[in-house]
């Protein structure tokens, strides 16, 4: 077997070897070509990406230094611009300011010269003897005061008769001295020579250029005036030459006109600019006097200081000549000469940047600069830096003046400069680190275009993403501003047939009261789409706060008393416990302030079925570090019950300045004893659509929306919110806000003071919590205070006074007022109209029983608001006439106590505030209690029937003819009845080309009122609907534009829509109309908006 197998191997070995040889042959030829085409491809794709990155890094470079360039070239072009339109814009201001003067010295002088020859002519046939010309003189200086009286920026106004005698009145304004000086000439005749024919301006009979400091005849008196009355108040004192002001003679009306020119005197700080203009004869033929007027220009250096505080720079207005008249520093503008003092050129000014400013345009323009030139000169070298120059020419005709501007380069180009070049290094070191990093990176950026791809097709995404949410958004607003549009019209018209209603005189109390709720219950209702409007503008960042002085405590209050009447049909005691050192004033935005905390109470109101709603409020410093930087949650004590200070997070909340010592911190809680908020829920109950129990059985409604505006409005004002834990059921929001408050001061919440007068308080209240709270505040204020929560307790009470000490069987300290019963000691009863037996006619018993305490106690009545008229009158009847609305706080207590007190009567009661304008000014309009003051706003001084027909009787739309362009049959009787009660006649459009052809006929008829000529085509003003049928107001305002081509007429357009957001009101205002107007219409801003544009017309 080994044979026969040797054989076979040897006899097969060659032929196998040879095959083997050629197959590892073939794989060598393959391997080699593979790995030569290989590398091969690796090299070129090498070089070719190592091409392509050498080239991009050069591309990259180049552009890099051109795109360097062309917006370093053009950015300080555009700066430039900017610079110089800054510049001219600085330096119109105080020349307006002093055109501003020259006009008004001008008037004043004009006025005096016609009130002058007016008494010339009256006396000109009769002022020959001395008396006569005294009674001439004396007239002349009735008048002449009358003018200078009535303006208190006047320097001095003089009065320089043609033969010599001067009368002028003088302001000292660094004494605040008011002078009467003239003059007694020794050698000067009174004979009368006022219609001397001949003597005309060339022959100058009399005056001779005469100047007063250098006549030695003449003796000059200084008499000091009363500054309202101008009697005299001092003896008259002779003065020196040297002493008196600047008067104008003949010398400065050569030509008989007017003439300015600029003087200076020891009594003002500032140059003065005198006008002087002469007083012609009756028979318009001579001169006998000149008029002169001086007005002081500190007005215009002071603004000139005011810009360049915010501008760095300097600004001085000089004279054609180069005499400074004004300058943006201190340096004095006149120096002391052997004579008078006298004006600066400002070459020579101690200012150093001015003077140089001044050599420069004097080397280019000589001294005098020509009229009409203006100077800008971007590069001058003013000292050791670069400046621009600008100047601007004010050609008067008698008194040219040139204001210059100087700021420093560096101010506008400094940081740019030195940008510029550290940007181009920073540019050239990135190129080329950009060619270094390419090339050693080209080895691993095999996979680049694959992630190029990826990264453009993440890109696409994500724009794609961008451009859907962007639509969805702008689908949003236009859901909001089309939801809005259909829900105010609706919501105007209910709330205009109200305001017809509550201004019918037939209404009695009742029915004005209901009328008032139905119309606060719209109000509400509009104040939800508002909330939906306010979320759309917190989203977008478009929410922008108002700032204007308010009373928090007044707005709290009527918030409170708002929801106190929907808390007692939920059997809910609303408590307001406010602190005594809050600021009566603060300023704000009042309307979101109280957003915010009717959105708060709103929410504990619909979780709290039983039990009390507190609101707390407190304040303190908020530059204290101990009161803002403790963020911990610690106890603070308080006046009446304890509050837990919020932890502050640096996310929402900024610590105020240094600078802000106007800044207050308000803190604020909530606390209600409802359902609660799971722990677990207290932040997200802050977002947007999110409540504490979102399942579809949930018990209570609402958007989600509330405190998501609440903390946003709340983060806008500088504060946070937050949800804390409290011993109990129920919930506690907790949040801060950083108010400012004015700075001249306005008091303190409640400024009683108890402690001096003798007073007993007995507290006869259902609710437990505000019993408590008012019982200890009146406590602290030195008050003793009783309480009882039933009618059985208070009869006990009562009947102990009247006991004797030894037969009292009160007990609790109450014998004390039984033996202080002789004193002068006052004894007041609050009680809850609620104690009563109002169920049957017992409570008449009742109220029988308590008279027998009329003599030795005053009561005060807790009403609530559905009280009957009938306990009101039977109340009134039996002599209680102090009777305020629940809830009872602080506020309404010091109003009870001081009506003790100074034994106020008032007649009936009426609602305490008006709910529906809390975020309005609280200036009463005749519907509700008139408010005039903190004070007067708790109890009742006016009937609401009386002040409606005060209201009916103001007609401020009196004589105007107004085109009403709606197409709701039922707005057109709403704003028909609104403007013809105000006297307006009314034209009804149903349509936009209803409105147009209207127009168009009474323009062709020519049927315009006679006083107004063709300026008017017929109405005085129209009210335009945006939305209508057939042509819509857009489309109407601008046929009716298109009409008035070409022509003088304008009519006034206002736009009346349902459309609240801000781009309707640009819409608006594009197409041509003059206003813009939301519905509901406000009638108080209909008003003042008609009036406005009647009379711009």
């Amino acid at each position: 077997m080994f044979g026969f197998g040797s054989f076979c191997t040897r006899k097969q070995s060659p032929t196998s070897r040879k095959n083997i040889h050629r197959d590892v042959e073939d794989q060598e030829e393959k391997f080699q070509y593979a790995s030569t085409l290989c590398w091969s491809s690796y090299y070129s794709v090498f070089v070719v990406r190592l091409a392509i990155m050498v080239m991009l890094a050069i591309l990259i470079g180049l552009l890099t230094l051109l795109t360097w360039h062309f917006t370093r070239v053009y950015t300080k072009r555009s700066l430039n611009t900017l610079a110089f339109g800054l510049r001219h814009e600085l330096l119109q201001r105080p020349i307006l300011r002093m055109w501003s003067i020259l006009n008004s010295t001008v008037e004043i002088a004009t006025a005096q010269v016609k009130m002058s020859e007016f008494v010339f002519r009256r006396y000109s046939s009769v002022a020959v003897t001395q008396p006569q010309q005294l009674e001439l003189y004396a007239a002349m200086r009735e008048v002449t005061w009358a003018l200078f009286a009535s303006r208190k920026a006047l320097s001095s106004i003089t009065i320089n008769y043609r033969n010599g005698f001067v009368q002028a009145f003088h302001r000292d304004h660094r004494s605040n001295g008011t002078f009467y000086i003239f003059s007694d000439l020794a050698n000067y005749s009174i004979s009368g020579t006022y219609d001397d024919a001949s003597a005309s301006p060339s022959s100058r009979q009399g005056w001779d250029d005469r100047s007063i400091r250098s006549n030695t005849s003449a003796v000059w008196y200084r008499e000091p005036l009363d500054p309202v009355t101008g009697v005299g108040i001092g003896r008259q004192g002779q003065i020196p030459p040297d002493e008196l002001i600047n008067i104008a003679g003949i010398s400065q009306v050569p030509d008989g006109a007017a003439t300015w020119h600029v003087a200076v005197s020891k009594y003002s700080e500032s140059p003065l600019l005198s006008a002087a203009l002469p007083v012609w004869s009756p028979s318009n033929e001579s001169i006998v006097a000149v008029v002169g007027v001086t007005t002081a220009l500190y007005s215009v250096g002071q603004l000139m200081r005011e810009i360049v505080e915010f501008h760095s720079g300097h600004i001085y207005l000089t004279s054609q000549e180069g005499w400074l008249i004004a300058t943006s520093t201190n340096t004095p503008l006149w120096v002391n000469s052997s004579t008078r003092p006298k004006l600066i050129m400002a070459v020579e000014s101690e200012d150093p940047v001015i003077q140089a400013g001044a050599h420069c345009l004097q080397k280019e323009y000589g001294n005098n600069i020509p009229p009409g030139q203006e100077v800008h000169i971007d590069n001058a070298k003013l000292g050791n830096q670069p400046y621009y120059i600008d100047s601007f020419f004010l050609n008067l005709k008698r008194l040219p003046m040139v204001g210059v501007i100087l700021i420093p380069r560096k101010y506008i180009m400094g940081k740019i400069d030195e940008r510029a070049f550290k940007t181009l290094v920073i540019l050239i070191s990135a190129s080329v680190c950009i060619l270094i990093t390419g090339c050693v990176c080209i080895f691993i950026l095999t996979n680049g275009v694959s992630k190029e791809m990826k990264l453009r097709a993440e890109l696409i995404s994500h724009l794609d993403a961008r451009r859907k949410a962007e639509a969805s958004s702008n689908y949003k607003s236009q859901f909001l501003a089309n939801m809005s549009h259909e829900l105010r019209t609706p919501m105007a018209a209910v709330i205009g047939l109200l305001d017809i209603l509550i201004c019918d005189d037939c209404l009695t109390n009742e029915q004005y009261s209901t009328v008032t709720q139905i119309r606060k219950c719209s109000t509400a209702l509009l104040r939800l789409l508002n909330n939906i409007l306010d979320l759309s503008k917190v989203e977008s960042g478009k929410l922008v706060l108002e700032e204007s002085e308010f009373d928090l405590s007044r707005e709290l209050e009527g918030l409170v008393d708002m929801f106190s009447v929907q808390c007692i049909n939920h059997n809910v005691e609303t408590v307001l416990d406010l602190s005594d050192d809050m600021p009566k004033l603060v300023k704000g935005d009042s309307g979101r302030v109280v957003q915010i905390f009717a959105n708060l109470l709103s929410n504990s109101l619909k979780f709290t079925t039983s039990g009390h709603i507190v609101l707390r409020g407190w304040c303190e410093n908020p530059n204290s570090v101990t009161s803002w930087r403790k963020f911990s949650v610690n106890l603070k004590e308080s006046w009446s019950t304890p509050k837990i200070k919020l932890n502050h997070h640096s996310g929402h909340a900024r610590k105020p300045s240094q600078k802000d010592n106007s800044k207050m911190v308000f803190w604020f809680e909530v606390d209600d004893t409802g359902c609660g908020i799971d722990p677990s829920k207290w932040e997200s109950v802050f977002e947007s659509f999110e409540q504490a129990d979102p399942s579809t059985t949930r018990l209570h409604g609402g958007t989600g929306l509330g405190l998501c505006i609440v903390r946003s409005l709340v983060n806008k004002m500088g504060g946070e919110i937050k949800v804390v834990n409290k011993s109990g059921g129920g919930t506690l929001m907790q949040l801060c806000l950083l108010l400012d408050t004015p700075i001249d001061g306005t008091g303190q919440y409640c400024h009683l003071n108890l402690r001096e007068q003798k007073m007993t308080v007995l507290l006869a209240l259902n609710g437990a919590i505000g019993r408590v709270i008012v019982s200890q505040w009146l406590e602290k204020r030195g008050v003793q205070t009783f309480e009882t929560s039933n009618w059985n307790e208070l009869t006990q009470m009562l009947q102990g006074l009247s006991k004797t000490k030894t037969s009292l069987a009160c007990g609790s300290g109450f014998e004390c007022l039984a033996a202080d019963e002789g004193n002068n000691s006052l004894f007041a009863i609050v009680i809850d109209i609620g104690l009563l037996d109002l169920t049957t006619n017992i409570w008449k018993d009742q109220l029988g029983f308590l008279e027998k305490y009329s003599g030795k106690a005053k009561f005060a009545w807790i009403l609530y608001h559905d009280t009957s008229s009938t306990i009101k009158s039977e109340l009134h009847r039996r002599g209680h006439l102090l009777m305020v609305n629940r809830p009872l706080y602080k506020g309404k207590m010091v109003q009870i106590l001081e009506a003790i007190m100074k034994d106020k009567k008032p007649e009936l009661q009426s609602y305490i505030t008006n709910p529906d304008e809390f975020h309005k000014s609280k200036s009463g309009n005749g519907k509700t209690l008139t408010e005039t003051n903190f004070e007067d706003s708790r109890l009742v001084e006016l009937s609401n029937i009386s002040s409606r027909k005060e209201t009916n009787q103001q007609k401020p739309l009196e004589g105007l003819r107004i085109l009403l362009a709606e197409d709701t049959p039922v707005l057109q009787k709403v704003a028909t009845v609104m403007l013809e009660k105000l006297g307006a006649k009314v034209v009804v459009a149903g349509d936009g080309q209803q409105a147009v052809d209207a127009l168009k006929s009474v323009v062709n008829s020519k049927d315009c009122r006679p006083e107004e000529g063709s300026r008017s085509p017929g109405f005085d003003l129209i009210l335009m609907d945006c939305q209508m049928p057939k042509m819509d107001g857009y489309e109407a305002t601008k046929a009716i534009r298109r009409s008035e081509l070409g022509k003088t007429a304008h009519i006034p357009i206002v736009a009346v829509t349902a459309h609240a957001m801000s781009s309707d009101e640009a819409k608006c205002l594009e197409v041509g109309m003059d206003a813009y107007l939301t519905k509901p219409i406000d009638s108080k801003l209909m008003v003042s908006t008609i009036l406005s544009l009647t009379k711009k017309s």
